[in-house]
């Protein structure tokens, strides 16, 4: 009888051993991008720019606005709900929502607010800004594993997935 409980012992232990892994996983999730540059705070206005990672829609009399995630917001003609024609866009770094009232556009910016008048949505201008009234991101909007924020890096002004090494933060 104790050579059978010494080998369970050993059979237990063996297995608690081997269950123990020092190779780091890798997971999908998320990974901060990172800006030190001061034109992050810089609102541009360009004639058009492609579409890459839609989020936020948004109507507003005859426009169809659009948020591109992390860079900014198209402005197009929805006249014509069949053929909307792009007007304008607003590169907003790190831009991830937005709401528009009375010809004016307001958007996040990193820890700021900026105002946008759209009273010419072809030809937007720059009118305002309003500092330090959003919290830092720390998170990605969506759930799962991400990439803790390293703020020595810079100031987080997106997302993107990526493959991670023994993530510690989870959301």
């Amino acid at each position: 009888m104790k050579k059978v409980n010494q080998f369970f012992f050993l059979l237990s232990a063996a297995m608690v051993m081997a269950s123990c892994n020092d190779k780091e996983e890798q997971v999908e999730g998320w990974k901060p991008i990172y800006s030190d540059n001061p034109e992050t705070e810089t609102v541009n206005i360009k004639a058009s720019e492609p579409l890459e990672n839609p989020g936020r829609i948004y109507v507003y009399e005859n426009l169809l606005m659009v948020n591109d995630q992390g860079k900014g917001i198209h402005i197009y003609d929805n006249t014509n709900v069949s053929s909307p024609i792009e007007l304008s866009f607003i590169g907003i770094s790190g831009n991830m929502d937005f709401s528009v009232k009375a010809d004016r556009v307001y958007a996040d910016n990193g820890k700021d607010m900026v105002i946008v008048d759209i009273t010419n949505p072809a030809a937007p201008t720059y009118s305002n800004r309003i500092k330090d009234i959003f919290p830092k991101q720390v998170f990605p909007d969506e759930f799962g594993p991400f990439e803790c924020v390293d703020e020595s890096k810079g100031t987080v002004v997106g997302w993107e997935k990526a493959m991670l090494d023994d993530p510690k933060c989870f959301r």
